[in-house]
Order: C-alpha cells, then sequence, then structure tokens
C-alpha cells in the first residue's frame, strides 16, 4: 500500500475549473462527472489533487468553503473569496 501523498495546492486555473464544476454538479452530475473525468485524463490535476476533489464532492454544502481554502494556493484564495461572496450575496437575495 502506497504512502498517501499530500497535494499541493490548486492554482488560480484549477481552483476555477473546481469551482465550475461544484457548481455545476447540481443541475448536471452525469455531465460534472464527465467533465471531471476529461480534466484528469489530460493532467490537469495531480493524482492526489484528484482524490481531494472528489472528497470535496462528497462535503455537506456547510463544509466546502473551509476545505476549498485547504486546497487553495495564496493566490487562487482570492478566486475562493470572490466566488463565495458572490454564492453569498445569491443566497440572500429576494425574489
Amino acid at each position: 500500500m502506497k504512502p498517501s501523498v499530500a497535494p499541493k495546492p490548486l492554482t488560480p486555473s484549477q481552483m476555477t475549473l473546481v469551482l465550475e464544476l461544484l457548481e455545476l454538479r447540481q443541475l448536471a452530475p452525469q455531465e460534472t462527472a464527465a467533465k471531471f473525468n476529461r480534466l484528469t485524463q489530460v493532467g490537469t490535476f495531480s493524482e492526489a489533487q484528484q482524490e481531494a476533489i472528489e472528497i470535496l464532492f462528497a462535503l455537506d454544502e456547510d463544509e466546502i468553503p473551509d476545505a476549498l481554502f485547504q486546497f487553495a494556493d495564496d493566490d487562487a484564495r482570492d478566486i475562493v473569496r470572490d466566488e463565495l461572496a458572490h454564492e453569498a450575496r445569491l443566497t440572500f437575495v429576494t425574489a
């Protein structure tokens, strides 16, 4: 059994893709899985990053923001902050 390798933090471009996948998964789970598979086949994410992203997909919605910050590098954290602020605004907008 090989030892578990800690994933490298996600870069801004990787984080953008992960955020897109997270948004898409609620509307189209099969398409999300297919897109994630395509991204992994072309080497967008390391094996350890792939495992971390799969765990991220299994988390409850309220656990995802903390996990995103843990997986992000310093530059990608800005993207997460911007996206979380956008999500919070959408949550509190009344119809």
